[in-house]
């Protein structure tokens, strides 16, 4: 009996350390599969982080491209669970770039374009006689296409021009610091009267005839061949070039400065008269397009009067007319504006000068053969340069000097300018 309570015993034994074996292998294996489940689980979490890392990188570099260094460094900084030797790396390249910007205390080149000229074969059927009118005041759509590589290689960056003058708690006008990185130079641009009412022709022809959203609400042209054929373009007139080389190149914008539109009144804005709901409609998603696409906006008053307005003998009481008029029709398209750019570049004195400011315009533009500025307690005044026939002939060596090599933008197919 004994012998058989001692197999018992044995058999019990090997049995419960099977058993036990068997429990062992199978927690183990249990084991490994959680193990493994979760080093899977955080690989995958570690490869999420590490794609929400490069994204964020990405962003942050194109970020920098435009001048929005600070607010790279932001993004960057947000979640610090991702912040891993890379992005602390990148975070310290970026504030090493942002202190690395100087004090610009160079010149201020402010230059302004009227609408582009896009088939000069047409308008001008002969180019040995001296030409004025589009000649001398417009440029080519292949001159500005020619010179935007060129202000860009030589350091210019576009600049909003009220980041360049504004009033202080006092509301005493200052001329503002600008900070950028060395060797860049600030650059405003303007564009007078896009009324697309240039020619004689219902058709316009030569230049852009509207300004529209097409079905993608993206900004486009529609532009009139020489053969009466109406097209759709996506580069048809400056503020859609500028636009198309800022995309290509970001870092020839600062923080997104684009330019300034200067809007008359008497012949509408961007090819629409203003005669109804449905135009005034169109014309305002067009310029609200534009400015979150970084344009401001002026006013170039409302008649484009020379008599008596905006030239010796301007009558204030005719300057205050005319600028109630604008505001009454083209404010409420284009928005509230502190910037006048005037007509034929003529600089109001006394109590006409006096109206413009009591109507909320604090920047007034000028124009003249070089780009200069004064600032006076209530407001700053700033010449403009054209850019056409006759400042590519008369001003040939200031441009050179300031902007671009002429030659490198005058198109060959251009008659002389009168007088030259």
């Amino acid at each position: 009996m004994k012998n058989i309570g001692i197999k018992i015993l044995i058999t019990i034994s090997i049995i419960s350390l099977v058993i036990f074996v068997i429990i062992g292998i199978n927690y183990y294996q249990s084991y490994k599969v959680k193990v493994h489940k979760e080093k899977q689980t955080t690989a995958l979490k570690e490869e999420e982080k590490e794609k929400q890392r490069q994204k964020l990188l990405e962003e942050a570099y194109n970020l920098v491209k435009g001048y929005y260094v600070e607010e790279a460094i932001e993004l960057l900084n947000k979640d610090k669970s991702l912040i891993n030797d890379e992005m602390s790396s990148k975070i310290k390249e970026y504030q090493d770039y942002k202190d690395s910007y100087v004090l610009y205390d160079g010149f201020i080149e402010h230059i302004f374009f009227h609408s582009l000229i896009l088939y000069p074969e047409y308008i001008f059927k002969d180019i040995t006689t001296p030409t004025g009118g589009f000649n001398e005041g417009f440029s080519y759509k292949r001159e500005i296409d020619r010179m935007l590589p060129l202000l860009l290689e030589n350091g210019f960056v576009l600049y909003n021009i009220n980041d360049v003058f504004g009033k202080d708690d006092n509301g005493i006008m200052n001329k503002k610091e600008i900070y950028l990185p060395k060797g860049k130079k600030p650059l405003i641009l303007s564009i007078d009267d896009p009324a697309y009412a240039n020619s004689d022709s219902k058709y316009n022809l030569g230049l852009a005839n509207r300004m529209i959203l097409d079905e993608n609400n993206e900004l486009a042209t529609e532009v009139y061949t020489p053969e009466k054929e109406l097209i759709t373009t996506y580069d048809g007139d400056v503020e859609l070039v500028v636009n198309n080389f800022v995309k290509e190149h970001p870092e020839f914008s600062y923080k997104g400065a684009k330019g300034i539109i200067a809007s008359t009144g008497y012949l509408g804005i961007f090819g629409y008269d203003l005669e109804t709901d449905e135009e005034k409609e169109k014309a305002t998603a067009v310029a609200n397009k534009l400015k979150e696409q970084g344009w401001l906006f002026a006013s170039h008053s409302y008649t484009h009067n020379r008599l008596n307005h905006w030239g010796p003998g301007s009558d204030p009481v005719r300057i205050s007319n005319d600028t109630k008029k604008w505001k009454e029709v083209i404010e409420p398209i284009i928005g509230k504006t502190n910037i006048f750019i005037a007509p034929f570049g003529y600089t109001l004195r006394g109590q006409a000068m006096q109206v413009i400011i009591n109507n909320g315009f604090d920047i007034y533009c000028s124009v003249d053969s070089s780009s200069e500025f004064e600032v006076f307690n209530d407001y700053a005044l700033m010449s403009r340069v054209e850019m056409g026939g006759y400042s590519y002939s008369r001003y040939k060596k200031y441009l050179d000097t300031h902007l671009f090599e002429v030659d490198k933008v005058k198109d060959s197919y251009r008659p002389p300018v009168l007088g030259s």
